[in-house]
């Protein structure tokens, strides 16, 4: 059984930080990186993988929050899954960006051959005509 591994860059465009609001990370899988924070024009990876020789399969889930301030609110938050099932061939990759987020997910499908994901993810705001310069 070789080593699966799961890993997304986070790409963050936005003027706000990333803030990591709520993680798992299925039992058994080795972190390599989750960083709390991923600053504004800065980036950040989550990386997981499953040891050699074990019978289990790469997933984490994680929901990042564009962080506000006492005179901007927050952009929104972006919600990422990942899931490469040692047992089954159904792998499940999800994610979704709300209110003032747009999220950009590269590969945007996991094949149910794979056993490894290496994708990014760029960030941005929303262009509204109040931001249009």
């Amino acid at each position: 059984m070789p080593q699966w591994k799961a890993r997304l860059t986070v790409v963050n465009t936005t003027h706000q930080d990333l803030e990591l609001k709520s993680r798992y990370v299925y039992p058994g899988n080795n972190i390599v990186s989750f960083p709390d924070i991923i600053p504004a024009k800065g980036e950040g990876i989550y990386e997981v993988y499953t040891p050699s020789g074990k019978a289990l399969g790469p997933e984490f889930k994680i929901t990042l929050v564009a962080k506000g301030t006492s005179t901007e609110n927050s952009l929104g938050s972006f919600d990422f899954h990942v899931d490469i099932p040692y047992w089954d061939t159904r792998n499940t990759l999800e994610y979704h960006c709300n209110r003032d987020l747009v999220c950009q997910v590269s590969p945007s499908t996991i094949y149910n051959s794979d056993h490894n994901y290496n994708g990014e993810a760029k960030i941005s705001a929303k262009v509204t005509a109040d931001t249009k310069g």
